[in-house]
């Protein structure tokens, strides 16, 4: 990704995680443009202490990214996770979380499923900010929208049109 110099980018990642990755970034040559710190932590612990420590600065605003993990954690991580990004954002920062179509037992999504819970199928206690993440976020001092995904990737002429109105991504700003 191409960001300017004077950019900070913290990425909060399992430690395995980057004992995976670091030594293919590194074995490609990858070289960051901008300011990588590198923040090994479990979202479903102390995570904002490991951030702050990596040089996090709670007194400039922020751009968090979900990249769709929290999907994956419990609803009650989730919901700390989202707490604490919000303590820890000033306002004019932003949030970009993705919004899903994903009812649980939904025939579309049977194969994530058994990927996911490594072959099991059964109910599954709710993940994930909800579908109240929107009204959440904004009872919690965001301003929110919604951008459809196929209005997103319109612009970018692929063929990626999905046909889903609950598809796509909340755009949140601190106020």
């Amino acid at each position: 990704m191409s960001l300017p110099g004077e950019v900070d980018v913290f990425e909060i990642d399992l430690p395995e995680l980057f004992a995976f990755k670091e030594p293919v970034l590194a074995a490609a040559n990858a070289r960051p443009v901008c300011g990588r710190h590198v923040v090994a932590a479990d979202l479903r612990e102390d995570w904002a202490g490991a951030l702050r420590a990596n040089g996090f600065r709670g007194d400039v605003p922020t751009h968090w990214v979900d990249e769709g993990v929290l999907g994956y954690l419990r609803r009650e991580d989730a919901m700390r996770v989202a707490r604490t990004l919000t303590d820890l954002s000033v306002p004019g920062s932003h949030f970009g979380l993705a919004e899903f179509d994903t009812a649980q037992h939904s025939e579309r999504y049977t194969e994530l499923r058994r990927l996911v819970r490594g072959g099991g199928d059964g109910p599954r206690e709710p993940s994930g900010l909800g579908p109240d993440a929107e009204r959440w976020l904004a009872e919690n001092g965001w301003r929110t929208a919604f951008r459809q995904w196929d209005d997103l990737v319109a612009p970018l002429d692929r063929p990626a049109v999905l046909g889903s109105r609950d598809l796509g991504l909340i755009l949140a700003v601190r106020e």
